[in-house]
């Protein structure tokens, strides 16, 4: 007897997977290299003395040596017959050989610490004569590590039995053999140790023992008695056939013509118990029979059931006489669990055919005796009144289209005007498996009709509604670990049922709907203090507040319906709560359970408000989420800044009006927070309702109705007035809307002006989003147009048949550059600015919902723009580009001014360096002077008080290698030559520091002279002033007929007649400014302030003394 101690089995590290998966199944033999440790270096089946006499074992012709170092075989059994022998070694192998042969025949891996033996089991086989039967062999594998013993059926055959047994020492195998009479076959028995209790210690161990029982269901046993020839057993496949019979019968096509009698019958021929449940299942969900033939497959499903419940009880009966292996004990219990499943189905069934049958299912309200009829509405609380009021708002709002028209349907299915048939009952339930409850099927679509039926009774009076617990009661599902699975099932109902349906559970004490939630919360309780079982307080206070239902009505989509739901929720909670704040002696108290749902109600009131004011579209800039109360509640999905812009942009494009209106709003003393208990009192309510209804939130968003003195309809602003602070987020979000609009139909260039009007408050606010809003729109929605407008439709960007009319267009050309220089300028100057912005403010708390916090729109753009990095010189190299096409409309001229222009205008040409520009050429020069003299000739207003005007023509000389100083001088040349002195005085004066005075004065000496010269000109042709010019120096008159002379024929073109005052006065100007220069300006300039004041003089005398003589 081997005494070696089984732990030292685990000594050896295991290589191999002990997973069952991996040896469920032999596998062929196959040699593997391994890489294992040896056992302590002896073998652990015998002592190290006994293994030094033992004497090498003679090898015949036909061994095979077998030598697989480390592999060290440590036990070898050998079957009865002695043609097998199965051994263990050290790598946790099982293997088989032939010993006729010497071969390996067969391994199994994953076997460690175990022990081997055989079993025998007559079968018919016909080979034998005299009594038709013969023997099988099996491999029993004692798997003592693991505590499993497996069955495999020799040579090849499967596994057949696996049984979990003790763990290591505290079961074995023994294995002996029968009686001579049943041919000595060999039996394996299991031997186990009972752990023995505290007070039977000394009465020592106790162990039984039990016959190892093979259920192989290919092996037929021999039951016949001696001398008696046994019938020919039925085969697998003969077994099978009387169920493919049935499933014939049950096929939707099968054109066999038979009765509800000849499926039972067919039922009824299937011999495997296994087979069984298969049928029954089928038969259960077989529809046309139903529908097709008329057979009531209610009734022909309970008489299957008996008949399986009879079966069932006889195969128990003979297991518990005779005993049977573990398949069978499988098929005994998977059948019973499914017949319990099948009863409850049909119960279920029943109670709910008896209720169509018995009530007019095409009637969905109580009648006039409901309590509630008549004046119910005269006795709707406040929040079911709000709660209609929001169903009748929604019905006439274009948001029932956009947001919950699933939940809004047209007409009643018409499948539930007629009561349920069995086999569509039977295919939306299912089994949960492990218990005998059974639940609806997870598929959503196959679940709601039913819940609609289910349900039903609730829609009536309050005698019947007592069948929908009635029904979940035969189904198993009233427990408390069903409780969360019914308040899902009822807001997926509420989410199908007509709205006048539910307006009949809105008023009056006995309201089905409540009284059944009320119960429920109620029954919870109630079972948990019968099965003593003790709730924490957590748990409790979930159930009585219905927090499942809560978590439903945040996520529902049909906002109306989310309302109804919720207030109908409320009064069952706090109906339940009264009765459970006595039970519980105030653990749980009315108003604690309430307030959460009067607080859904209130941010339910805030996104119907946002949804059926903005007509549904709530996602202005993209977006396909659905507006809840949980996607609300989360801060990265809808942006209140988008909603507030899209409100405004239904009022006015303009940016300075909505600006104002912005103003108005936060100082409103009249402005209120629907999401607190001030928006609760019934003349606000009106407020909501009306600004809800307001007829202009149809219009479309191109054309705003304007500002109006309408105080009934107030703007989205006025509910969240504390968004009123951000205008730099409300003016991004305008702008962002409006570029969208532009997008969609760009021959409307007044949405991309009115968006460039909202970003230059973008800008002069700055904040963090303000590059990343310029970018977006320029790369979204302008840069593929001017790449059009410049290469062509190559890139497939843009839709050439609707934009190529519009480039051609002169006049909306000329618009569309201009905005293009805005916003290459306002990126510019953003870029400028941003080392400057401050870190992301910090948000005061406020007491509204959805709360202050950053827009999730802008963030997105943020984080868009913070991966790649954008490249003033690229962005001037753009804006260079378009400035020299306005003043030239020739492509081929670009070249000169930017010979890299053909690779601008790409998707990411502004985050990469472009090669410089070169500079100081003769063209790039003149078209700087060209822009400056179209800018002069373009501005207009009797005061210029700043250069922003020429912004653009700065950054073009910038870009040319010129700075601002040149650009301002030669603005307010042009200003003076085209005799527009007076209205850049003050600007000259509060310039003068930042100009090149010496430009200046040499430029406006000349002009003066022009002026002068026209001056002294037009005095030779008058007769009376012909006196005046003897006043003037000759040489001084000379050098000013000189100097005029030197204009080019365009500056003289553009040299406009002034009075003698103007002159004079600029004359004046330029003699102080060139005090300070060279010697030359200065006398040139004293000359010129000289004669013009004597002109100016004489002028007048003369004029004053033609005057007096008149």
């Amino acid at each position: 007897e081997d005494d070696t101690p089984l732990d030292e089995f685990m000594d050896v590290d295991d290589t191999v997977d002990d997973d069952f998966a991996n040896h469920d199944m032999a596998t062929p033999l196959e040699h593997h290299p391994e890489n294992t440790q040896k056992i302590n270096g002896h073998d652990p089946f015998m002592k190290r003395e006994a293994a030094m006499d033992l004497f090498p074992w003679p090898l015949n012709s036909a061994s095979f040596p077998f030598s697989d170092i480390p592999r060290r075989f440590e036990t070898a059994t050998v079957d009865p017959s002695g043609s097998l022998v199965a051994t263990t070694d050290n790598l946790g192998r099982v293997i088989l050989f032939d010993l006729e042969t010497n071969q390996p025949i067969r391994m199994w891996k994953g076997m460690r610490n175990c022990t081997c033996y055989f079993a025998e089991l007559p079968c018919y086989d016909g080979r034998n004569t005299e009594t038709g039967t013969s023997t099988r062999s099996y491999l029993v594998i004692h798997l003592r590590q693991r505590g499993a013993v497996e069955v495999y059926r020799l040579r090849q055959g499967p596994r057949v039995s696996a049984i979990a047994v003790p763990q290591q020492k505290d079961c074995v195998v023994v294995e002996c053999h029968g009686p001579p009479s049943e041919g000595s076959r060999v039996d394996s028995f299991l031997l186990e140790r009972i752990d023995e209790s505290e007070e039977n210690q000394s009465e020592g161990c106790h162990y039984i023992i039990d016959k190892l029982v093979i259920d192989d269901p290919d092996a037929v046993v021999a039951t016949a008695l001696p001398k008696q020839t046994p019938a020919r057993p039925v085969s697998q496949s003969e077994n099978k056939m009387q169920l493919k019979l049935l499933m014939q019968l049950l096929a939707p096509d099968t054109n066999i013509q038979f009765s509800s009698q000849t499926v039972l019958t067919t039922f009824k021929s299937i011999r495997a118990l296994a087979d069984l449940g298969e049928g029954l299942d089928a038969l259960s969900k077989c529809d046309h029979l139903e529908r097709e033939m008329g057979i009531d497959c209610s009734n022909l499903h309970s008489q299957a059931v008996w008949y399986c419940k009879s079966r069932l009880n006889h195969a128990k009966d003979v297991e518990s006489e005779e005993g049977s292996g573990m398949v069978r004990k499988a098929v005994i219990s998977e059948l019973s669990l499914k017949l319990a499943y099948h009863e409850r189905l049909g119960h279920a069934y029943c109670v709910l055919h008896g209720y169509e049958s018995k009530n007019d299912i095409n009637s969905t309200t109580g009648g006039d005796d409901q309590e509630g009829g008549g004046d119910s509405m005269e006795k709707l609380s406040p929040w079911a009144s709000e709660s209609l009021s929001w169903i009748s708002a929604a019905s006439k709002n274009d948001a029932l289209k956009h947001r919950f028209m699933q939940s809004f349907p047209n007409a009643q299915n018409q499948g539930d005007k007629k009561p349920l048939e069995f086999s569509k009952f039977a295919m939306a339930c299912q089994s949960s498996g492990d218990n005998d409850r059974v639940y609806l099927t997870k598929v959503k679509r196959s679940r709601l009709p039913i819940l609609r039926r289910i349900f039903r009774p609730l829609l009536q009076d309050l005698f019947v509604f007592k069948v929908v617990n009635s029904l979940f009661g035969h189904l198993g599902i009233l427990g408390i670990e069903d409780f969360d699975t019914l308040q899902k099932y009822l807001g997926e109902w509420m989410t199908m049922v007509a709205t006048d349906i539910a307006k009949s559970n809105m008023s009056g004490t006995w309201r089905p709907m409540v009284r059944w939630l009320q119960d429920l919360i109620l029954n919870a309780y109630d079972i948990s203090q019968q099965e003593q079982q003790t709730l924490d307080d957590d748990f409790l206070r979930k159930t009585a507040k219905l927090e499942s239902l809560m978590k439903f009505c945040m996520e529902m989509e049909d906002l109306p319906k989310a309302f109804l739901l919720a207030v109908i929720c409320m009064e069952a909670v706090s109906s339940a709560s009264i009765q459970l704040e006595l039970k519980t002696y105030g653990k749980i108290t009315q108003l604690e359970s309430v307030q959460p749902w009067e607080d859904l109600l209130r941010k339910l009131r805030v996104c119907l408000l946002v949804s059926l004011r903005l007509a549904g579209d709530v996602s202005p800039t993209g977006g396909i989420e659905p507006l809840t109360v949980s996607s609300v509640s989360r801060p990265d999905i809808f942006s209140v800044y988008s909603w507030i812009a899209r409100d405004e942009l239904s009022l006015s494009h303009d940016n300075q009006v909505v600006i104002a209106l912005e103003s108005a709003c936060l100082s409103s003393s009249l402005a209120f927070y629907p999401s607190t208990v001030d928006g609760d009192s019934t003349r606000r309510k009106k407020t909501i309702f009306l600004s809800c209804n307001d007829p202009r939130q149809g219009v479309s968003l191109r054309n705003p109705t304007g500002l109006t003195n309408d105080t009934n309809s107030r703007s989205l602003l006025f509910f969240l007035k504390d968004h009123a602070r951000f205008t730099p987020h409300l003016a991004a979000n305008r702008a962002l809307i409006l570029a969208s609009l532009w997008g969609k139909t760009p021959e409307h260039l007044y949405l991309l002006k009115h968006a460039i009007s909202a970003l230059r408050t973008v800008v002069d606010r700055v904040e963090g989003f303000s590059l990343a809003v310029l970018v977006e729109i320029y790369q979204s929605r302008i840069r593929p147009v001017c790449r059009a407008m410049l290469f062509g439709f190559g890139e497939h960007e843009l839709s050439e048949d609707v934009v190529s009319p519009l480039i051609e267009d002169p006049v909306w050309l000329c618009e569309f550059i201009t905005v293009v220089k805005q916003i290459l300028s306002m990126i510019i100057e953003c870029m400028s600015k941003m080392p400057s912005v401050n870190a992301s403010k910090n948000l005061e708390p406020s007491e509204m919902w959805p709360p202050l916090r950053e827009c999730p729109v802008l963030n997105v753009l943020v984080r868009k723009l913070r991966d790649v990095q954008l490249q003033l010189s690229s962005v001037e190299l753009h804006h260079t580009i378009f400035f020299a096409f306005e003043m030239t409309r020739s492509i081929e001229s670009l070249e000169s001014v930017v010979p890299s222009f053909a690779s601008l205008f790409l998707i990411g040409t502004l985050f990469s360096e472009m090669p410089p520009m070169p500079k100081g050429s003769i063209q790039q020069k003149g078209l700087l002077d060209k822009a400056i003299v179209d800018h002069a000739e373009k501005t207009s207003g009797p005061v210029v008080d700043n250069f922003t005007r020429i912004n653009d023509v700065v950054l073009f000389a910038k870009a040319l290698g010129l700075d601002a100083k040149y650009v301002r001088t030669q603005y307010l040349i042009e200003m003076i030559r085209l005799g527009k002195d007076t209205s850049i005085n003050d600007l000259l004066g509060a310039s003068s520091p930042s100009l090149d005075r010496a430009l200046f004065a040499e430029k406006v000496v000349q002009i003066i002279c022009s002026r002068l010269n026209a001056t002294i000109t037009s005095l030779k042709s008058t007769k009376n002033y012909r006196g005046i010019l003897s006043l003037l120096d000759a040489d001084a008159s000379r050098w000013v007929r000189e100097e005029a002379a030197k204009c080019s024929p365009s500056q003289q073109h553009r040299n406009a007649r002034a009075s003698l005052i103007t002159t004079y006065s600029m004359a004046m100007r330029v003699q102080s400014m060139s005090e300070s220069l060279d010697n030359s300006l200065s006398a040139k300039s004293n000359a010129l302030s000289l004669m013009s004041g004597t002109l100016l003089k004489a002028v007048q005398a003369q004029e004053q003394e033609a005057v007096m003589s008149v």
